[in-house]
């Protein structure tokens, strides 16, 4: 009984460290990769900041993106993410980030070229795709380099805000957290087991060791 006991301890602790490690690879790769997660993993998620895809993808809105960054194989009309250039209304300034719209075509110069999802529904004109600027004068042309990936699904914030206020989802929160804190606690008691035990077989050599004194006295 012993024995296997001591197997599950064994086998437990492997696999709470190897979650721990991965959820750290995962952090460390957020942090530290521009775009990390869809370049290491494959597939990655965005959240909206503007209404330049509305109403198909609102403001808030999340997004999941596929690593998929050969032009070659979008058509027009799929919803692509990118690296550019443009003016920021709030930061009051040109800056370069991600931006998710459509995808129209590429040039012979091999410039990728994209519109907004207002322009959607009857084919966008050439005078409505996207102008970008690195600043009032510089134009900015996105390239296969500045391709972050696809857009595959979109997780609405209403939903999502639905889902979590929703007994359903208040209930998965509660299990969460509570795993969490039961987890902590086992920890918290494991490593308290372990301090108690080295303090009894300290003990124990240090009454061993006495007990040889005598005897060879």
């Amino acid at each position: 009984m012993s024995n296997k006991k001591s197997i599950f301890k064994v086998i437990s602790n492997i696999l709470y460290y190897v979650v721990i490690l991965f959820l750290l690879v995962v952090i460390a790769v957020s942090l530290f990769i521009p775009n990390g997660l869809v370049k290491v993993f494959g597939v990655g998620w965005y959240r909206v900041v503007s209404g330049s895809m509305e109403p198909l993808i609102m403001k808030g809105d999340f997004i999941i993106v596929t690593n998929n960054t050969n032009p070659n194989t979008y058509e027009t009309g799929d919803i692509i993410i990118f690296e550019t250039h443009f003016y920021n209304v709030e930061v009051g300034t040109y800056i370069r980030d991600v931006v998710t719209h459509h995808f129209y075509d590429v040039t012979e110069e091999g410039y990728i070229r994209t519109y907004r999802h207002e322009f959607h529904e009857n084919g966008p004109q050439l005078s409505q795709l996207d102008d970008w600027k690195q600043n009032g004068t510089t134009p900015y042309y996105v390239t296969q380099d500045d391709l972050v990936g696809k857009h595959v699904s979109t997780i609405k914030m209403s939903t999502f805000t639905a889902f979590i206020t929703s007994p359903y989802g208040i209930a998965v929160i509660i299990i969460n957290v509570g795993l969490l804190i039961g987890l902590i606690v086992l920890l918290q008691h494991d490593k308290k087991k372990k301090s108690n035990q080295a303090v009894i077989d300290m003990t124990q050599d240090k009454d061993d060791n006495e007990s040889s004194d005598d005897h060879v006295a």
